[in-house]
């Protein structure tokens, strides 16, 4: 494949790989291909490169690999990653298929799965409009979007993706310099901060809570994904408690139950048609459950896209903003705008609290304790009925009181949401839906006062995904079930956790007397923001700097605390109040208010409306009169980066992987490599752009590429065409023999390879044929007894005693060595079984070509073969 180049391109460095920074990205490429630009970005192409460890399009957060389990809590016809005729933006609408479409899509055959897994593609089958999908599922198809991103891009823009971590950003006279782990640094241009979700370091209460499990015998889980807990640091039947019962909860609480082989059964009943039964393992542990609010997340409602009869709103409007604002054009979130949020609730929501001139709900209890005015911010909010059901439940009631509050809270919820007529509860959704579309415009944090600190957008986004953005119906039935089967405890709201140090346990008590003691406590939310304790290190740099080096480049929001502050551009506010030219930030860790990065459809979604914004100002930036530096830009529409060996610091990139013919077998083997986090060429005979779309983030290379730039080259062809292949293309490579002799066609190579080295008896395997043939090679037979089908499903993580063996044979120790290096990366042990020769016992037909062994079970099941041999 050739590449043009051109030395007077413009650089964009995106710093991030998941759904927001693609997002970005397709804006910012179909921008480029509108006619008034396709001819100015032709003299100047643009060069995106996309910095992220994880997989592209999905990123950290949209794993392939989570548990089924886990799911989305949105219906796959509410999903669309695509913008459509709604949208009011400035940039053209490219329409594409909700996930509920796409899955149709696949199922009917116009569009191509990115997965042969069995299991992924048999939930794909089952997708329909109102199914809830695993959040594996959306992986795939934010993956599958990235491709479709990749595949039209306008000619004069390309795009290199790095699978590493940015480490910080430093200004440059002419621009932005990116620091790399493990390799040399970006220079650019342009710059563009999408990190996604990250970790924060444990707080010094939070390492206190793990010394204090340490000291005593117990467990302490803090803040995380739920698939990154270390769930098995609990035991069963061990009291846990559990604090926190959002999103994060619900999917704990399915991993230690389902997870651990209970199982629910229908068990319906008149008035409750979706009840539920649950048989324990014997495996889960007791857990006791509490938060601020005491109860889960509102359920997600039957038909909520139906019309519940809203109009345009009246209360939470421009106009009325702009009358608030003080002397310096600010407002005071909780004062100003959190009474017109009421009004307009009273006004569209039947059966909704009115609320007064002053902000009160009318309902007489106007009295705010001082527990309440620290929950809520301030005074008692006329919104405290809807963000704190539970309020009224204090004293020191027996615990079934506060048992009782909840279970009755969860069932009338249910009953509201998913039974009978949801006009009230369907137009609360739909209009708390729209107003934080409008807040999103309307409220960037640099319009709000000192006085608005950690009101927002914190507890106004805590509020909403409260009430809009709640699990599956079918998950609060089950966590009803579970309470009846006394794996589940209720605490209530506004729980309080401390430790007991002379009896060695954590102490949970709630508001209305419910007290409970365990060894174990489990956090389930997400961290915290912080930048200056994020476990990015780029993120902990912009706001510390590092002493004596450099300065910090931005700074930390006062309206939001915790995160960077940028302005209603999403530009970089530096230290000194100004925004930076040319560098921008978006995500969860930012001011902005949290948008995500994918909608419900025909919604005039607040993502794509922004993500077109920052796209349209960055393409202008780029195609500015001023011209930037010159610079060597690629011009293929996706290449590799550049083999970066050992960088300054002595660290060592992770190995390349080539694949050579990404058939059926080659396209499972790169998909996996690639979500294992490694780098993957790919050679053969499409067209980049068919490739790119097939294995987004896999780099189209020539053949003789392969061996130049990757360590280890996988040769996945036919046999037939792997006996045709030139020598000399592959000299110096670890080549792994993927390949079985199947039909006349290997038949008469093998012979013919048989013939050429007198093999008359037939006593070289294919293997050891093949390596005569690539006789400047370092061949490795591996890989060849796993199906294609099965290349995605079945890798696990090291440690896991079903994690399934790959034999690995090879007459170069060392070459095998590397080889089960890369397969412990994508999630199976490499067990060396000898040399070329024994490769033999799995072709087809032989005793260990069959069946699926752990590293334990195939070693056995050689040495049995070899004795029989």
């Amino acid at each position: 494949m050739t590449s043009r180049i051109s030395t007077t391109g413009t650089r964009l460095v995106i710093v991030g790989g998941g759904p927001r920074a693609i997002g970005v990205l397709e804006r910012l490429s179909a921008n480029a291909a509108l006619p008034e630009n396709a001819a100015r970005t032709a003299e100047a192409p643009l060069h995106v490169d996309i910095v992220d460890p994880h997989m592209p399009g999905a990123g950290r957060i949209w794993r392939t690999g989570e548990s089924p389990l886990l799911l989305m809590n949105s219906r796959a016809a509410d999903v669309s990653i695509f913008t459509d005729d709604t949208v009011q933006c400035d940039g053209p609408i490219v329409a594409g298929p909700s996930l509920a479409e796409w899955a149709e899509g696949i199922r009917e055959g116009s569009l191509t799965a990115p997965t042969a897994g069995t299991g992924r593609l048999a939930e794909i089958a089952a997708l329909h409009d109102a199914s809830f999908p695993s959040r594996r599922v959306q992986a795939l198809y934010l993956e599958w979007f990235f491709g479709q991103v990749l595949a039209h891009l306008p000619e004069a823009v390309t795009v290199t993706v790095h699978r590493t971590t940015a480490t910080a950003v430093r200004r440059r006279e002419d621009g932005w310099s990116v620091e790399l782990e493990g390799r040399e640094g970006l220079h650019s241009d342009l710059l563009v901060l999408a990190a996604g979700h990250t970790d924060s370091r444990p707080s010094a209460a939070r390492h206190e809570l793990a010394a204090f499990a340490r000291r005593h015998g117990g467990a302490y889980l803090p803040p995380s994904q739920a698939g990154d807990a270390h769930l098995d640091q609990l035991a069963p039947g061990q009291d846990t408690i559990v604090r926190g019962m959002g999103l994060g909860f619900i999917d704990l609480m399915a991993l230690l139950t389902e997870g651990r082989g209970g199982r629910f059964t229908p068990d319906p009943r008149p008035d409750e048609p979706g009840r539920l039964s649950y048989r324990p393992s014997g495996r889960e542990p007791r857990l006791w459950v509490g938060s601020r609010r005491g109860v889960p997340y509102h359920s997600k409602i039957r038909d909520e896209g139906e019309p519940a009869g809203l109009g345009e709103l009246v209360h939470v409007t421009a106009e009325n903003l702009r009358a608030l604002e003080d002397s310096a054009g600010q407002l005071d979130f909780r004062r100003d705008v959190v009474p017109l949020i009421a009004a307009e609730i009273a006004h569209w929501v039947p059966g909704a609290p009115a609320a007064d001139g002053d902000g009160a709900t009318g309902d007489g209890d106007d009295i705010a304790t001082d527990e309440e005015r620290v929950v809520l911010g301030g005074d008692l909010s006329p919104l405290a009925w809807l963000d704190d059901p539970l309020g009224w439940l204090r004293g020191d009631a027996h615990p079934q009181v506060t048992r009782d509050a909840v279970v009755r809270h969860i069932e009338l919820d249910l009953r509201e949401r998913t039974r009978g007529g949801t006009t009230a509860a369907r137009a609360l959704f739909q209009l708390l839906l729209r107003l934080h579309g409008v807040l999103v415009d309307q409220l960037p944090s640099s319009r709000l006062g000192e006085s608005s600190r950690g009101d927002y957008p914190r507890w106004w986004h805590s509020l909403f995904s409260f009430v809009d953005s709640g699990p599956p119906p079918h998950r609060l039935e089950q966590l009803l079930a579970l309470e009846r089967a006394g794996v589940v405890g209720f605490l209530g709201p506004r729980l309080r956790v401390t430790t007991d140090e002379s009896a060695g346990v954590f102490v949970a008590r709630g508001s209305a007397g419910a007290v409970v003691t365990a060894p174990a406590l489990i956090d389930a939310f997400l961290p915290e923001p912080s930048l200056a304790e994020s476990t990015n290190p780029l993120l902990r740099d912009l706001v510390v700097g590092a002493a004596g080096e450099r300065e910090a480049i931005g700074r930390e929001s006062s309206a939001a605390p915790g995160t960077l502050d940028v302005d209603e551009r999403y530009r970089v506010i530096g230290p000194d109040g100004h925004a930076h030219e040319n560098l921008w930030a978006v995500g969860p860790w930012t001011s902005e208010l949290p948008i995500g990065a994918f909608a419900r459809p025909r919604t005039n979604a607040p993502c794509h409306r922004r993500n077109d914004g920052l796209a349209r100002e960055v393409l202008a930036a780029a195609l500015a009169p001023v011209a930037p530096t010159p610079r060597p830009v690629v011009g293929a529409p996706f290449q590799a980066a550049p083999l970066p060996g050992r960088s300054v610091r002595g660290a060592v990139r992770p190995p390349r992987l080539g694949i050579l013919g990404p058939g059926k077998i080659g396209t499972a083997l790169a998909r996996t490599a690639l979500r294992a986090g490694l780098e993957v060429q790919v050679s053969g005979r499409s067209p980049a752009s068919v490739l790119a779309a097939k294995l987004p983030g896999a780099v189209p290379v020539a053949p003789e590429q392969l061996a130049a730039q990757c360590d280890v080259v996988l040769v996945t062809v036919p046999l037939h065409v792997a006996f045709g292949l030139d020598p000399d293309r592959l000299r110096g490579a670890i080549v792994v023999d993927v390949t079985n002799p199947w039909g006349e066609a290997d038949a008469a190579a093998v012979a013919a390879a048989r013939a050429a080295l007198g093999d008359e008896q037939g006593a070289l395997s294919t293997s050891e044929l093949l390596a005569a043939h690539l006789s400047g090679s370092r061949v490795v037979k591996a890989l060849n007894h796993i199906g294609y089908h099965d290349v995605e499903d079945q890798g696990r993580e090291g440690g896991d005693p079903l994690r399934r063996a790959i034999a690995v044979a090879s007459d170069d120790a060392r070459a095998a060595d590397v080889v089960s290096a890369v397969l412990n990366r994508m999630g199976y042990d490499g067990v060396a079984v000898g040399a070329l020769a024994v490769g033999r016992h799995f072709e087809p037909g032989a005793g260990l070509f069959d069946g699926w062994s752990t590293r334990d079970e195939l070693s056995v099941r050689h040495q049995q073969h070899a004795r029989v041999a």
